[in-house]
């Protein structure tokens, strides 16, 4: 059992939860410094939702890497290289596409 990737994993799956449900987006300095307007041209609830199971899906790998001996440091190395790539695809499909954009 590796204890610093059970914490950091339930921390993970604890936060992309929070972010997920909408609770987090608004402590974020970011969103706190944004205009009105440029808010009002978002679709927050399944933006956060998106990023939070991109976030929770991390904290899963690390769960994975904490909890089952046989997730040796191959498996893992490769699952979050697979992570960045999916969440990289991702942030391009959030870039491109109009889904979390209002009209």
């Amino acid at each position: 059992m590796n204890f610093t990737c059970i914490f950091l994993g339930l921390l993970f799956c604890v936060a992309g939860f929070a972010f997920a449900c909408g609770k987090v987006h608004t402590h974020l300095s970011a969103w706190k410094a944004m205009p009105q307007e440029e808010k009002e041209k978002i679709k927050i609830v399944p933006l956060c939702r998106n990023i939070g199971e991109v976030i929770a899906l991390s904290g899963i790998i690390f769960l994975l890497k904490g909890l089952w001996p046989g997730f040796s440091e191959h498996w893992f190395v490769c699952t979050m290289i697979a992570w960045l790539v999916v969440a990289g695809f991702d942030v391009c499909y959030i870039e491109k596409k109009d889904r979390y954009r209002n009209k």
